[in-house]
């Protein structure tokens, strides 16, 4: 079996180490497996080194193609205690097992906002949103993130970090383009649809359909300048909707600790 490299002192070492010891054991590349599960190569990638947690679905598809206990996928990624899964007797047949259904309850939790009876949210609300590491084509176009893009990591932040945006989401930064600015490779991004632009704004935006960038955006008429916060990088007029959509604003940056 091919030798397979550390991930000691990552986060999520145990169950990267896992996936990846199994992937291999089954002569798999990272690209099929990632195929299979229906989640982009990068993420994957990610997964195996330590670095992000899978959600309970993508364990789940991992449990299945790679033939191994969910139980102990669950386990090895600390979503849920050894000791929890052990003690926890079996459910009848009619209802969830009993991991499965600790899980629900946890994705429930943690992807819905908590009932608001005053018709205000607070400040302290925590919800999650979508981490992406690039912006899928027609996110604006849904209605509900979180329950569009539910295989995808989250998030979970308080309403004055998403600026009580029920559409925002993160992005992870790749690449230097905007380093004067602060914005660093691996940084995430908290990105709100419904905040208002102005020129010189720093905003998330898709060229062409197919490329997503984060630049400070100029409008002047017809055009958009997508201007770039590094000397090394020039500026890129292109045209306005046509071949640019402004995703959102930039609220917040979160600098990456590892």
């Amino acid at each position: 079996m091919p030798r397979v490299t550390s991930n000691e002192g990552k986060p999520y070492a145990e169950i990267g180490t896992l996936l990846r010891n199994l992937r291999l054991r089954h002569g798999m590349s990272q690209f099929e497996l990632a195929s299979s599960a229906g989640i982009n190569n990068s993420y994957l990638s990610r997964i195996e080194n330590g670095e992000r947690r899978p959600s309970p679905k993508i364990l789940k598809r991992f449990s299945e193609i790679l033939d191994h206990a969910y139980d102990d996928l669950v386990v090895k990624s600390g979503i849920l205690s050894e000791e929890f899964v052990r003690s926890t007797p079996p459910a009848s047949q009619a209802k969830p097992d009993p991991t499965t259904q600790a899980l629900q309850d946890l994705i429930q939790n943690l992807q819905h906002s908590p009932a608001v009876v005053t018709g205000t949210t607070s400040p302290e609300s925590r919800r999650a949103v979508p981490l992406f590491d690039t912006v899928p084509a027609g996110l604006l176009k849904e209605a509900n993130v979180v329950e569009a893009y539910d295989d995808v990591e989250k998030l979970i932040l308080n309403e004055e970090e998403l600026g009580f945006d029920p559409r925002a989401f993160a992005l992870i930064v790749q690449g230097d383009s905007m380093v004067e600015a602060g914005i660093l490779d691996g940084d995430v991004l908290i990105v709100s649809p419904n905040t208002s632009i102005a020129n010189g704004d720093i905003a998330v935006v898709q060229v062409n359909r197919r490329t997503t960038t984060v630049k400070k955006v100029y409008l002047e008429g017809e055009h958009i300048i997508l201007q770039p916060a590094n000397s090394s990088y020039k500026p890129q007029v292109l045209s306005y909707p046509d071949e640019v959509e402004i995703l959102g604003k930039v609220i917040l940056v979160r600098r990456k600790l590892m």
